[in-house]
């Protein structure tokens, strides 16, 4: 039993060194806390907002938006960036699992993570996806390779490379030298995004936004991939009053706008400006200048953004990258990512209630509420509106506030929702699909409850989905020091103890934990015969040995 105890002693030291810690490393507001990786709720987001005042438009909207966005801001140093990237820009499909009772930013090195790079067409594409860590002039240029060599730290071409990126340029208002920027207005993780080096060096640098005129006489701007392929990533020309601007792609457009919006609403207050928190302001006056030495700082293209924010809409990156900054960073959220029906309201024109954000269809499911993203406050009657909702069949669906989609039962059903002003009606459709959430099946454990896996030991669930709308499973584990799942959906034992596996699926916007399973990683007879029979053998040697030496030490004396 000794020689058990003695062979099981390592295991059980490892394995209380696994056990979560009570700090997250370089939490921004409060080192107690565990990273919080959840997608708020829209009931999370609906109390975040609910001092702002929907009846106002204009300047007194954006002041209501200024009040609930800048309240106790943590905003971290321009060296910790990098690190926060891991986090707030990770690719979580592409990247490693992470533990959020555990996880330290040292974890993820090399090429066991991987980043969102704004601007680049090539996200999602493991060949082409980097890091971070790829930035280093430690690296050398070998143009024979076709993908990155960490351990060498060798890539191909030297533009491969991760920068922060000022959507709003930093020597527009709160950094016009080449100093670092001060913790604020130049760190906020809002407009401060990982970006391709050679889009954000050559393309944007600090020129205005805008639509450039002739694309075939323009610069056209590459992102470069870790394969060593290049992709067009957007166009540097003149716009139609003849100044040079930076065009992305259409499907950042909607990215960059809303970065743009969210700045000019955050530090929208003048008065004694600092670095820190500077006066900014977009307009689409071309005659407005930067007045750097009181740190006023101007964007140029305001009528472009509003078009941008409404025709590239909101994605579920994008809104579980606001989850993350305000759960974890700088406790404030991008009003227009949550509400973009919100940016004519605040800087265009007053367009009054509308239902640009309803969608064609929406696939629900029971107990998961939607809420649909248009423009209709509670006041519409007393700004001359009335609204209408007619629900085919009321036994599927019911609708809370004239936005929130509330499923009852399964089936499908109209929605039809006539918008009535003075001048016009407009009426909508939309189609409403609810199921019950799909079933689990496994086809190797016919118990999905628990489940117990040998030490270092790989086993495949081989999971199906029967029902649902054709989402693909997400399998995350609680404790990657225990449990890690690669890249194939299978699961690896690493260590010794117990942790879970939550089984999910993604649907509008939302997580949906299916089934949480109980694992238990153990040190099989098989594994424990071996390890003893692999001591008894070394001791047996140890002896011989020993024996040997005594020998021949006996043998040199009679000598």
């Amino acid at each position: 039993m000794k020689t058990i105890a003695i062979l099981m002693l390592p295991f059980l030291l490892q394995t209380a060194s696994a056990s979560p810690r009570a700090s997250f490393q370089g939490k921004a507001y409060d080192e107690s806390q565990r990273l919080d990786l959840s997608h708020s709720t829209q009931e999370e987001i609906k109390a975040y907002y609910a001092d702002v005042d929907t009846r106002l438009s204009g300047d007194a909207f954006l002041d209501s938006l200024y009040d609930v966005i800048s309240v106790d801001n943590t905003f971290v140093s321009y060296d910790d960036v990098t690190d926060w990237y891991k986090i707030t820009d990770r690719d979580w499909t592409l990247s490693r699992s992470i533990d959020p009772d555990t996880y330290r930013f040292s974890d993820d090195e090399d090429g066991n993570y991987f980043l969102v790079q704004l601007y680049s067409s090539g996200n999602g594409d493991r060949r082409k996806a980097y890091n971070t860590d790829a930035n280093g002039n430690s690296w050398k240029k070998d143009e024979t390779l076709d993908a990155i060599d960490w351990e060498g730290k060798k890539k191909n071409n030297g533009n491969i490379q991760i920068d922060k990126e000022h959507v709003w340029a930093k020597s527009h208002g709160f950094a016009p030298g080449n100093e670092d920027p001060s913790k604020g207005a130049g760190t906020d993780l809002h407009h401060l995004i990982a970006a391709d080096h050679y889009t954000n060096s050559s393309g944007h640098n600090n020129l205005d936004f805008g639509v450039v005129s002739d694309k075939e006489k323009s610069k056209v701007i590459y992102s470069y991939n870790a394969d060593g392929t290049k992709d067009i990533s957007g166009y540097r020309g003149d716009n139609a009053e003849g100044i040079e601007v930076f065009e992305p792609l259409d499907e950042w457009k909607g990215d960059v706008a809303r970065a743009l919006l969210y700045m000019a609403t955050r530090y929208s207050r003048k008065g004694d400006n600092t670095k820190e928190e500077p006066y900014l302001v977009l307009t689409d006056d071309w005659e407005k200048e930067d007045e750097n030495d009181i740190f006023l700082g101007v964007q140029h293209g305001l009528s472009t953004f509003l078009e941008w924010n409404e025709k590239d809409p909101v994605d579920d990156y994008e809104r579980y990258r606001n989850d993350l900054i305000y759960k974890n960073v700088q406790n404030n959220r991008n009003p227009y990512v949550d509400h973009p029906e919100w940016a004519r309201k605040a800087f265009g024109e007053e367009t009054g209630p509308s239902l640009d954000g309803l969608l064609s269809n929406y696939d629900l499911y029971l107990d998961h509420p939607v809420t649909i993203a248009c423009n209709l406050p509670q006041d519409m009657e007393e700004l001359g509106y009335t609204l209408d909702v007619q629900i085919g069949d009321e036994s599927i669906l019911a609708i809370e506030d004239d936005t929130t989609l509330v499923p009852k039962s399964e089936g499908e059903t109209e929605v039809v929702y006539v918008l009535t002003s003075p001048e016009e009606v407009d009426r909508r459709s939309t189609t409403v699909r609810v199921k019950a959430l799909p079933t689990l099946k496994s086809e190797s454990y016919s118990d999905l409850s628990s489940v117990e896996i040998g030490l270092f030991s790989t086993i495949d669930l081989k999971l199906n989905l029967e029902g649902g709308y054709g989402e693909t499973l997400q399998i995350l584990s609680s404790n990657e020091n225990i449990i890690k799942v690669n890249d194939d959906g299978t699961i690896r034992a690493v260590f010794i103890g117990d942790c879970t596996l939550d089984i999910a699926i993604s649907n509008n916007g939302e997580t949906i934990v299916l089934k949480t399973l109980s694992l238990s990683v153990i040190v099989s007879p098989v594994l424990l015969a071996i390890l003893i029979a692999a001591v008894l053998v070394l001791l047996i040697i140890l002896f011989l040995l020993f024996r040997h030496a005594k020998k021949k030490k006996k043998k040199g004396k009679k000598k």
